[in-house]
C-alpha cells in the first residue's frame, strides 16, 4: 500500500491524483481528517489525524510507502510530524517521504516558518526509518499574495524595492507529480530532493513574465515600493489586521535577497518525465 497524509489539502489531494497514474487505485490509502472529500478520488480514504496517532496506525500497517505532507498547523507541526514518524516506526513501513522546504536543513536561514521542518528533519535522521526528504520550491500561486500582480498589468509597472532575489518558482501540480512519481517507484532512500521550477527569478523577470501571459507591457521599477495597505489587502480576511502576517510578506523577500531562496535543480523534470511549468504559463492561467 502507499499513503498519502493530509489528502483533502491543496498539495495533497494533486498527489492522491498522480499517484493514480503509477499505481493501482485500490493499493491507495488517502488518510485526512475529512475523508468525505476524498470520495471523487476512487481511492481508499479513511480518518488520519495527526494529531492523534492511534488513527494513522492502523493504515500505516505494513505499507510500502507513507508520504506525509507537513501540516499547515504552525506551532504545533513539529509535534504532529513526530506522531506520524513514531507510527510508521510501530508500523514498519517501508519508507517515509515528507515535504519539507528548500534549505530547511540550513541553521542560518532565521525564516520564522522553516524551524519545524528543520525539527522534523531532525526527527527523521534519528528515526532509522528509511526516508526521502521533498524540499518544496515557492509556490507560484504564493505570487498573486506577496505582488499586486494585476494592478502591474494594468498600470504596466510593478513595484517592489526587494527585488533582487531570485527564486525559481514551482506550481503544486508539479510538486504534486513529482512527490507522487517517488512515493510509486521509490528508490530515493537518504536522499534530500529539491524540487523547484524550470528558472530563477528576480522581480524583473516576474514583471517579464506577466508580460508574456497577457501580451502587455510590464516592467519592474525598483524605486517605488507597494503600500502595506494594497498588500494586506490580499491577505485572507483573518490576517489582514495581523502585525506578523504584514512583516512575514516584507520577511519572505528579505529572506530572498539574502539568497536563502536561491536553489535551482532540474528534479522536476527528471522525476516527471515531463517540463516543468513556467511562471509565464502559470500566470497566463492565473490571470
Amino acid at each position: 500500500m502507499h499513503v498519502v497524509t493530509g489528502a483533502s489539502g491543496q498539495l495533497g489531494r494533486r498527489i492522491v491524483t498522480h499517484l493514480r497514474e503509477h499505481v493501482d487505485a485500490a493499493k491507495i490509502i488517502a488518510l485526512s481528517r475529512t475523508p468525505d472529500k476524498l470520495a471523487d478520488l476512487g481511492v481508499q480514504a479513511h480518518y488520519g489525524d495527526l494529531d492523534q496517532p492511534e488513527s494513522l496506525l492502523p493504515h500505516f500497517d505494513g505499507a510500502e510507502r507513507v508520504l506525509v505532507v507537513a501540516t499547515d498547523a504552525v506551532g504545533r507541526r513539529t509535534a504532529q510530524h513526530a506522531n506520524a514518524i513514531t507510527a510508521a516506526q510501530q508500523a514498519g513501513v517501508g519508507g517515509f517521504l515528507y515535504t519539507s522546504m528548500i534549505r530547511a536543513g540550513e541553521p542560518g536561514n532565521a525564516s520564522p516558518i522553516l524551524f519545524e521542518h528543520r525539527e522534523t528533519e531532525q526527527l527523521l535522521l534519528d528515526s532509522g526509518l528509511p526516508f526521502t526528504l521533498l524540499r518544496n520550491g515557492i509556490y507560484m500561486d504564493m505570487l498573486q499574495l506577496l505582488l499586486p500582480l494585476r494592478a502591474a498589468v494594468d498600470t504596466g509597472v510593478l513595484p517592489g524595492t526587494l527585488g533582487s532575489g531570485h527564486i525559481a518558482y514551482v506550481t503544486r501540480d508539479d510538486l504534486a507529480a513529482a512527490s507522487a512519481a517517488v512515493l510509486a517507484k521509490g528508490g530515493h532512500d537518504g536522499q534530500i530532493l529539491d524540487l523547484t521550477g524550470p528558472q530563477p527569478l528576480d522581480h524583473a523577470g516576474i514583471a517579464a513574465a506577466l508580460a508574456e501571459a497577457t501580451g502587455r507591457p510590464v516592467r519592474h521599477d525598483p524605486t517605488v515600493d507597494e503600500p502595506l495597505e494594497s498588500f494586506a489587502t490580499r491577505l485572507p480576511p483573518a490576517a489582514r489586521d495581523n502585525p506578523d502576517a504584514l512583516r512575514a510578506g516584507e520577511m519572505f523577500w528579505r529572506s530572498a535577497v539574502d539568497g536563502w531562496a536561491d536553489v535551482f535543480t532540474h528534479h522536476i523534470p527528471r522525476l516527471t518525465g515531463r517540463p516543468s511549468s513556467t511562471l509565464a504559463e502559470f500566470l497566463r492561467a492565473a490571470l
